[in-house]
């Protein structure tokens, strides 16, 4: 949207993405095709043989076997998120998920964390927790407790099952739209080492969530008291 990043179409038969996430709109998502062709998987009508075109496979696949009525509200808010991806201030947001990202990373790293590419060049990164003998799953729930939402994943060559996994992902995003920038990712990094430091410390880890409670105070995503 803002061309910040690489733009996947020219490269793939499809593409697709979420409505609620980067681009802040209500929960859904798309599912995106260059220029309309024949699809290349060899999937044809079943009665004419003719070889389908991928706006019909597509459509097939979707309808109705993935959906259903269409909520018109929903629909009405998407347009309304669509619209403010085009405004400029939304291409200032984008580069400061970026910035922000970077300076979550490189302060990670800088207390020991081992992150899978080194680092990130876009909104996310994969921080692999082998070195520290810490499951994803394990440190998803002590930071959860401490208010700080990641999800495990699993990492390159992970020996642990999905289920466990060796890492845990995290994302700028939602920090970004509060009005947080990289002083505070620092903040953050330095309550996420706190807490996977102390994971059997509840006190430790109660003093974190407040000093998450008092970080979100600061930066509200609604100004009402």
């Amino acid at each position: 949207a803002t061309g910040l990043h690489p733009d996947p179409l020219p490269h793939c038969h499809v593409v697709t993405t979420t409505t609620h996430k980067t681009l802040r709109g209500p929960r859904g998502g798309m599912i995106l095709i260059k220029k309309d062709t024949e699809n290349p998987f060899g999937i044809v009508a079943p009665k004419s043989g003719r070889v389908k075109m991928m706006s019909e496979v597509m459509d097939s696949v979707v309808m109705p076997g993935m959906q259903g009525g269409p909520l018109m509200h929903v629909i009405a808010a998407k347009a309304v998120g669509f619209g403010e991806n085009l405004k400029p201030d939304y291409k200032e947001y984008c580069k400061q998920i970026v910035k922000n990202a970077s300076a979550l990373s490189q302060r990670l790293v800088e207390l020991g964390y081992k992150l899978v590419s080194g680092g990130t060049d876009n909104h996310l990164m994969l921080v692999d927790l082998s070195n520290k003998d810490i499951t994803g799953k394990a440190a998803e729930k002590a930071l959860e407790k401490a208010g700080i939402t990641v999800n495990k994943n699993m990492v390159p060559f992970d020996k642990r099952s999905p289920f466990i996994t060796s890492g845990i992902r995290i994302g700028t995003p939602a920090m970004t739209t509060r009005g947080m920038k990289e002083p505070e990712m620092k903040q953050i990094a330095d309550m996420i080492n706190t807490v996977l430091s102390n994971m059997d410390n509840d006190s430790v880890i109660e003093k974190v969530r407040n000093q998450v409670s008092e970080l979100c105070g600061k930066f509200k995503l609604y100004d009402i008291d």
